[in-house]
């Protein structure tokens, strides 16, 4: 094609040699650069460059294995040696090419050997190679703008090229290879058909040429048909392919198009334009037809229809759309657009974050348009602005208001406890009353073992909240609170801001566990950083490092557990309503042995309450010789060795003909003998420890009565079992 009097390119151009892919002109391809010639391009002609011109450059495909290339020059595409000469005349014409003084004055000893004189055997060599030289070098390549640099000296040194094509040329003659490559090229296509409006080209073409041109046209609207229109780049694309001319189209859809890159040389290697289009258009019909065909094997609904799976606009002014192709329909539950930022704008509109957070995600998603993937701040800030739309700014659940179904639950969970299923029953109260009501900060004191926890969680389900639990024992760095900054390297957000992640509510139920065992350390003071977290006044404006903007948390009912208040300190002990939690009374323990751990151990062990049945007085002997604490997780243990011995007797399928319970010693022998042995000692109920002021205690011999009995065999057995 003749360029004509239109818009031309330099007739001298560094020819960049790559193997990663195919531009086609008016596409946008993006090349890695390490090899020294290309290194040389980049740094001394890109990066030097002070007009538009110099950031023009020839892209020629290599389709050689990077691994064996060489500081060589590259065998490059559509290359022919054509030897015309013998061997020494060939290394001859190499000696004077590049100017090797040992070679040629070998050469020059040893003409006596020919005919001709060296003077006549120089001027062939001469007038052959260029010969060569011009029938060889019919090379065509595209012409592309340099629109982004990015460099990197990680894993090796190397550069990132985002380039636009702009048109073919073919080369005409290599002017020097180093320290880049350098040629005189012809430019082939016109620029006018990537830049002008379709309107305003020529008129429609007539014969085969036109036939083809409406043919292809046709194809590549059912294709874009077959999109997501509702993907913005897509119906951009989709107004676009009405406005280019149709000598851009076949261009244009085979890079769009995920082909071999052999397929996409056919292409650039066609000159003429009706060449191209029959090129390209196999391409369209084998894709149109992978289509249909997934259609039919597979249904694929309205929602859940994943299509487009990496979009891309050029920045160059020729607002061309490059589209990757085969679609990803996995079934897996993930973003519908993968790392479209079209899709990630509009969650972040549709999070409802805060008017504050909204200008900062909004301001961070305008950086990230503009920043290369490559980029390590790019992984950074998609990072951040994910986890701001994954945040429940809006998203809450319905409380339980019923009092009476609160009642029910709380009694069954727990026994005794009054004072603490009193409070939530009054909470519950205060909330029908008012529901604009601030999450109270709580505080459960007490021993080890009598269900702090356990009722953090059944507050959590009797208000129909979630729950997640906040383990504080041991740290000691105010980060796990308030986060990390993003200009540290591995930040991240704390563990307040994780945890409304992980729940995805803002209106959870938060325990914080074992908050007096809080640490100090040079990472700072995470009992300070508490104070924002549980003080109602401040909370609703808690500011996170990593998030830097405020999140509320006046919704988020937090319950602090602890054993002594002793060690924590008073400005936070301030800010929570205490409840003492005391130890269990005897008569409690057995009524908690037989509503709940009793029924837990035996499903624990795999035994039904046929197989073993423990009366109250037994539980009440366990309590008062084994057991010494104020909760109940000895008690627990206890019984759980009981069932690991009935475990083995019903493993092994004893058959004993009656249940009898016997005693080493006589009861009343052994009951004196009881008393003697057991020390006096007090009991810190702070810690729940036993501190003895005489010997131990002698290894009781009594042991408790139990009732075993062996299913499915007829018999019973009974005995003594510990």
């Amino acid at each position: 094609m003749d360029s004509g009097g239109g818009i031309q390119i330099p007739s001298r151009l560094p020819l960049l040699l790559t193997h990663e892919g195919v531009l086609l002109p008016g596409s946008t391809v993006r090349f890695s650069v390490d090899s020294p010639r290309n290194m040389h391009l980049v740094s001394q002609r890109l990066l030097k460059g002070t007009s538009l011109k110099s950031t023009i450059i020839g892209v020629i495909p290599n389709t050689r294995d990077p691994e064996n290339d060489t500081d060589d020059l590259p065998t490059l595409h559509k290359y022919k040696l054509y030897n015309v000469l013998p061997y020494c005349t060939l290394s001859c014409t190499l000696a004077v090419i590049f100017k090797d003084a040992q070679l040629l004055k070998y050469w020059s000893c040893h003409t006596q050997r020919f005919t001709v004189s060296f003077s006549v055997i120089y001027y062939l060599l001469c007038l052959t190679f260029s010969l060569s030289l011009s029938r060889s070098l019919c090379r065509i390549g595209t012409a592309g703008i340099a629109v982004q640099v990015v460099g990197s000296n990680w894993p090796k040194p190397h550069y990132t090229l985002l380039i636009t094509g702009l048109c073919r040329f073919s080369v005409s003659g290599l002017l020097k290879e180093r320290p880049f490559v350098l040629a005189e090229v012809q430019q082939l296509d016109k620029l006018e058909q990537y830049t002008t409006p379709a309107t305003e080209g020529v008129p429609a073409e007539e014969g085969e040429l036109g036939e083809l041109s409406h043919k292809f046209y046709q194809a590549a609207v059912q294709l874009l048909g077959m999109l997501d229109m509702s993907v913005p780049v897509v119906a951009k694309f989709r107004r676009l392919l009405d406005s280019l001319p149709r000598e851009a189209l076949p261009d244009v859809l085979a890079s769009m198009i995920r082909t071999s890159n052999k397929e996409k040389l056919q292409v650039l290697d066609a000159v003429t334009l009706e060449e191209r289009f029959k090129k390209a258009l196999p391409m369209l019909t084998r894709q149109i037809e992978g289509l249909k065909l997934i259609k039919k094997t597979r249904k694929i609904g309205p929602d859940n229809e994943k299509r487009v799976t990496n979009i891309c606009i050029s920045p160059f002014p020729f607002n061309n759309v490059c589209i990757d192709i085969p679609f990803n329909l996995d079934e897996e539950d993930e973003d519908e657009d993968g790392d479209d930022t079209a899709a990630l704008e509009r969650k972040v509109h549709g999070a409802k974050m805060s008017e504050a957070a909204l200008r900062v995600c909004l301001k961070e998603l305008k950086r990230l348009k503009k920043m290369p993937q490559s980029m390590p701040e790019y992984a950074l800030t998609r990072n951040y602005l994910d986890l701001m739309v994954e945040l429940p700014w809006s998203k809450s659940t319905k409380d339980c208001l019923d009092i009476r179904a609160a009642r029910t639950l709380l009694d069954n969970d727990h026994y005794a406890m009054d004072k603490l299923k009193r409070r939530v029953l009054e909470y519950l109260a205060v909330r029908q009353l008012k529901t604009s009501l601030k999450g109270p900060i709580l505080c459960f004191v007490g021993p080890p073992g009598v269900g702090k926890t356990s009722v953090g969680r059944s507050i959590a389900r009797t208000l129909g909240r979630e729950f997640h639990r906040i383990a504080l024992g041991g740290v000691c760095d105010q980060s796990d609170i308030r986060g990390h900054r993003r200009t540290y390297v591995g930040s991240m957000p704390g563990r307040i801001i994780n945890g409304l992640k992980t729940v995805a509510v803002n209106n959870p139920v938060f325990l914080l566990d074992e908050v007096d065992k809080l640490g100090k350390s040079l990472q700072g003071d995470p009992a300070a950083a508490l104070l924002e977290v549980l003080d109602p006044e401040q909370n609703h404006s808690f500011t996170d490092h990593y998030l830097n903007v405020a999140f509320d948390l006046s919704q988020v009912l937090f319950i602090a557990t602890a054993n002594t208040t002793a060690t924590i300190p008073p400005a936070l002990l301030d800010r929570m309503e205490v409840l003492q939690v005391p130890g269990y009374t005897q008569e409690e323990k057995v009524e908690i042995a037989h509503r709940h751990l009793i029924p837990n151990q035996l499903e624990q062990h795999g035994l039904t309450p046929q197989q073993l049945h423990i009366p109250q007085d037994t539980t009440q002997h366990i309590i008062s010789s084994y057991t010494r604490e104020a909760g109940v997780r000895s008690l627990e243990r206890k019984f759980g060795a009981i069932c690991r011995a009935v475990a083995v007797k019903v493993a092994e399928g004893h058959r004993v003909t009656k249940t009898e319970a016997s005693s080493p010693e006589d009861p009343t022998q052994q009951e004196g003998k009881s008393r003697s042995s057991v020390s006096v000692g007090t009991l810190d109920w702070r810690k729940g420890e036993v501190q003895m002021c005489e010997p131990p205690i002698r290894e009781l011999r009594s042991v408790p009565q139990c009732t075993l009995t062996v299913l499915p065999l007829p018999a019973t057995c009974s005995g003594n079992v510990g």
